[in-house]
C-alpha cells in the first residue's frame, strides 16, 4: 500500500478530479432528466463519497479529506475571485457600480445586523456571536447561477449585477467578520468606540485592497507586455499575480485580499482586452476558466465530504433544537436577503431614475438576485476559521452548513425555472433579430447556389433542381415571416407608443452599424496599418457609442478622440511647447501628435464611408422590405455621411497647416497596400500548391513591420 503521504494526497486528488469529470459528463448526457447544476451534483457526490469512506472497505482515505479555512482562503479563493474579475466587463461594471456597491457594502452590513438581531433572540448565540455569524453567512457565491446565466443566455447586465455584488460582498464579509471577531476576542463592548474603530478599519481594509490590487495590476503590465507573444509564460505570470496579490494584501499590507484580487483582475482584464492579441487573450481566458473549474470542482466535492464527516444529518436527528435553529436561520437569511435586495434596490432606482432611467434595476432582476444568492466557499472558510475552543463553534458551523446545503439544493436547482418564468432565458431582442437576419441571409445564399449545384452534378435531374429551388424558397419565405412577426410582437409588447417599434429597430440597425465599424477598425489593424494602441482608442470610441445606443440615444454622438494615453501625450506636449519648445523630444512629440491626428481622421473618414455601403448591402441581400427598417438604415447612412464630411474637414485643415505630412502618410499607406497585396498573392499561390512554402517564404514581407510606428 501507499506509505508516502505525498502519494496518498496525489491519489486523493486524482480520485476527486475523476469524480468531477464523470459528474460533468453524466450531467451533460442526462441534461434533460437531471436538472441539477454541476456544483450541486458535486456536493451530493461528496456526501456519497464520505459515506463510502465510512462504511465500505478500501475507501477509508475519503475520511481524511475535508475543507479547512486555509485551504479555501489561500488555495481556492484566489483563482475563483481572480477569474471572475479578469473576465468582468469593466465598462459594464462601472455603469452599474452604484447598485452593486450598495448591495455589497451597506447591504451586507444591513443583512449582518438583521441576522444578528433575530438569531441572538431565537438561538443560543449571544449578540456578538450572532453578528459574527450574520457577517459570514451574508457572503454570496453565485458560481452555479452564473454558469446557468451563460448556458441559458440571460442578459449580460443581470450577470454583472449578480457577479459584481458577489465579488465585493465577499470582501466586505471577510473584513466585517474579522472586525467583529477582533472585538469579541479582545472583550470590547459593542459601543460607539468599537463601531468607530470598526468603521475606520473597514474603510482602510477596503480602500487599501483597491490600491494594492490596482498597483500590482499596473506594475505587472510591463512584464506581461514583454511576454504577450508567449501564452504559456503569460498564463504563468497571471497565476503569480493572483496568488501574490492575495498574499501581499492579506499578510504584508494587512488589507482585504479579496478586494485586492478584484482590483488587480479588473486592471489586467482591461489590459488584456485592449493590448493582447485575440489568440493570446483567448488562451489566458481559457486557462483561468480551467483553473476556476478545477477549484470549484474540488471545493464542492470537499463540502460534501466535510458534511459527511461532521455527521450532519445524524446530529439533526438527535437534536431537535438544532433542527429548529437551522430552520430559524434559513428563514432569517431569506428575510434579510429580501430586505437588502428589494429595499436597497428601490433606493438606488430612485436615485438613478433622476439622471439615467435605463440604469435602474428591474423587479425581475431583483427576484433573480434574491433567489440566486447562494452560499458557498467564503462563508465556509470563515466558519471553519474558529478556534476549537471558540464559544458555540459547532453550532455556527452546523448553521453554516445548513444554509449552504439549502441554497445549493433548493434555489440552486430552481433558479433556472425562475429565469424561464421571468422570460430572462431568452436571448436579448437584438440577438434574436440578428439570428433571424443571419437565417435569412443564409437561406438566400443557399437559394442562389442552384447554378453551382447544376454545374457540380453530372447529368442533373431537373426534378431534383426544381425540388431544391422550391424547398429553399419556402425556407426563405418562412424566415422573412418570422422576422416580421418578431417585429410586430415587439411593438405590441413593449408599449402603447406607436413610435417605439421604429425606436427599437433603429437601435438594432445602429448596433449592426457599430459592429461593422468595429470590424472595419479590426481589419485595418490586422493588415498592419495601425498599432494596438490606436486600435484600443478606436474600440473605446465604439463602446461609448454603443452605450449611447443602448440608452436610446439615436443617433449616437461621435465620441471624443482623446483617451488616457492621448491626454497624457497632449499634456506633455503642452508643457514642452511652453517651456522647452526647441527640445528634440518636444519636436518628436509634436510630429507624432500631428501624424496620429491625421491618421485618426483618415480612418474615421474611411470607416464612415465604408460602413453605410456594407450596411445597405447586408439588408439588400436579405430582401426585407419593412418600412421602419429602411427608414432606420437611411437615418444611419445620413449620420455616417455627416461624420465623413466632418472628418474630411479636419483633414483639409491639417493639410493646410502641414503640407508634407499628408504626402508622407499617404505614401506609407500606398506602400502598405502594395505589401499586403503581394503577401496575399504569394500566400494564395502557396495554398494552391503552385509554389512551395520554402520558395514562397522569402517573398513574404513581415506583416507587423508597420505596426512599430503610427
Amino acid at each position: 500500500m501507499l506509505h508516502s503521504p505525498l502519494l496518498a494526497v496525489e491519489l486523493d486528488i486524482l480520485v476527486l478530479l475523476s469524480v468531477a469529470c464523470v459528474s460533468a459528463i453524466a450531467l451533460a448526457k442526462l441534461k434533460s432528466i437531471l436538472k441539477f447544476p454541476y456544483t450541486v451534483a458535486l456536493v451530493i457526490l461528496g456526501i456519497g463519497l464520505g459515506w463510502l469512506g465510512e462504511n465500505v472497505a478500501g475507501f477509508e482515505f475519503f475520511q481524511q479529506l475535508s475543507l479547512s479555512h486555509d485551504l479555501i482562503l489561500f488555495v481556492f479563493v484566489p483563482p475563483l475571485i481572480f477569474e471572475s474579475a479578469l473576465n468582468l466587463d469593466s465598462r459594464l461594471l462601472l455603469r452599474n457600480l452604484l447598485p452593486i456597491l450598495t448591495l455589497a457594502a451597506p447591504g451586507l452590513l444591513l443583512s449582518t445586523a438583521i441576522v444578528g438581531a433575530i438569531l441572538s433572540w431565537g438561538t443560543p448565540l449571544d449578540l456578538p456571536q450572532a453578528l459574527l455569524f450574520g457577517s459570514l453567512i451574508s457572503a454570496t457565491d453565485p458560481v452555479a447561477v452564473i454558469a446557468l446565466f451563460k448556458e441559458l443566455g440571460a442578459p449580460k447586465r443581470l450577470g454583472i449585477l449578480v457577479e459584481g455584488e458577489s465579488l465585493f460582498n465577499d470582501a466586505t464579509a471577510i473584513v466585517t467578520f474579522n472586525i467583529i471577531l477582533g472585538v469579541i476576542v479582545t472583550g470590547q463592548d459593542f459601543g460607539f468606540p468599537a463601531l468607530q474603530q470598526g468603521a475606520i478599519a473597514f474603510i482602510v481594509s477596503f480602500m487599501g485592497g483597491i490600491a494594492v490590487g490596482a498597483l500590482i495590476g499596473f506594475l505587472m503590465q510591463l512584464p506581461i507586455s514583454l511576454t504577450k507573444e508567449n501564452p504559456l509564460v503569460l498564463a504563468t505570470l497571471t497565476t503569480i499575480v493572483a496568488y501574490a496579490t492575495f498574499l501581499i494584501a492579506e499578510e504584508v499590507v494587512e488589507v482585504s485580499g479579496v478586494i485586492a484580487l478584484v482590483s488587480a483582475g479588473i486592471v489586467l482584464g482591461w489590459y488584456n482586452n485592449n493590448r493582447l492579441r485575440p489568440e493570446a487573450r483567448h488562451f489566458v481566458s481559457e486557462f483561468w476558466e480551467y483553473l476556476a473549474f478545477l477549484a470549484n470542482s474540488l471545493i464542492f466535492l470537499l463540502v460534501g465530504l466535510t458534511v459527511s464527516r461532521l455527521q450532519f444529518f445524524t446530529q439533526i436527528e438527535q437534536t431537535q433544537d438544532l433542527l429548529g435553529a437551522i430552520a430559524l436561520t434559513l428563514i432569517t437569511v431569506l428575510i434579510a436577503r429580501a430586505i437588502v435586495i428589494f429595499g436597497l434596490s428601490s433606493i438606488t432606482n430612485a436615485v438613478v431614475n433622476r439622471s439615467q432611467p435605463t440604469a435602474s434595476v428591474p423587479l425581475s432582476y431583483q427576484l433573480i438576485s434574491f433567489w440566486g444568492g447562494l452560499r458557498g466557499a467564503v462563508c465556509l472558510a470563515l466558519a471553519l476559521s474558529f478556534d476549537p475552543d471558540f464559544p458555540n463553534r459547532e453550532l455556527m458551523l452546523m448553521l453554516t452548513l445548513g444554509v449552504v446545503l439549502f441554497t445549493l439544493l433548493i434555489p440552486g436547482t430552481t433558479i433556472a425555472a425562475l429565469l424561464k418564468k421571468l422570460q430572462l432565458d431568452l436571448p436579448p431582442l437584438f440577438d434574436r433579430l440578428n439570428q433571424l437576419l443571419a437565417s435569412i441571409l443564409a437561406k438566400n445564399n443557399a437559394l442562389n447556389q442552384l447554378s453551382t449545384i447544376e454545374n457540380a452534378l453530372v447529368d442533373p435531374d431537373p426534378a431534383v433542381l426544381a425540388n431544391y429551388q422550391q424547398n429553399r424558397q419556402i425556407d426563405l419565405k418562412q424566415a422573412r415571416q418570422d422576422f416580421q412577426m418578431l417585429c410586430k410582437k415587439t411593438s405590441k409588447e413593449s408599449s402603447e407608443n406607436s413610435n417605439l417599434d421604429s425606436q427599437i429597430l433603429g437601435q438594432w440597425i445602429w448596433s449592426i452599424a457599430l459592429n461593422l465599424e468595429a470590424q472595419t477598425y479590426q481589419t485595418i489593424y490586422d493588415e498592419g496599418f495601425i498599432t494596438e494602441g490606436f486600435l484600443s482608442q478606436l474600440k473605446l470610441m465604439i463602446s461609448i457609442k454603443q452605450d449611447s445606443v443602448s440608452a436610446g440615444q439615436l443617433p449616437p454622438a461621435q465620441a471624443k478622440r482623446k483617451v488616457l494615453e492621448a491626454q497624457l501625450n497632449e499634456f506633455l506636449l503642452t508643457l514642452g511647447e511652453q517651456w522647452v519648445p526647441q527640445q528634440a523630444w518636444v519636436q518628436s512629440l509634436r510630429s507624432q501628435e500631428q501624424s496620429n491626428t491625421y491618421r485618426y481622421w483618415e480612418i474615421i473618414a474611411y470607416a464612415s464611408k465604408l460602413v453605410p455601403i456594407r450596411l445597405q448591402s447586408l439588408f439588400s441581400e436579405s430582401g426585407l422590405e419593412r418600412e421602419q427598417v429602411n427608414t432606420s438604415i437611411e437615418n444611419c447612412k445620413t449620420q455616417y455621411k455627416a461624420w465623413e464630411d466632418s472628418a474630411q474637414q479636419q483633414l483639409t485643415q491639417i493639410r493646410e497647416n502641414t503640407k508634407t505630412l499628408p504626402f508622407e502618410l499617404q505614401t506609407q499607406i500606398a506602400e502598405r497596400i502594395a505589401q499586403v497585396s503581394q503577401n496575399s498573392t504569394v500566400s494564395a499561390l502557396i495554398k494552391a500548391g503552385v509554389i512551395s512554402k520554402n520558395a514562397g517564404r522569402p517573398l513574404l514581407q513581415p506583416v507587423n513591420s508597420s505596426n512599430n510606428n503610427q
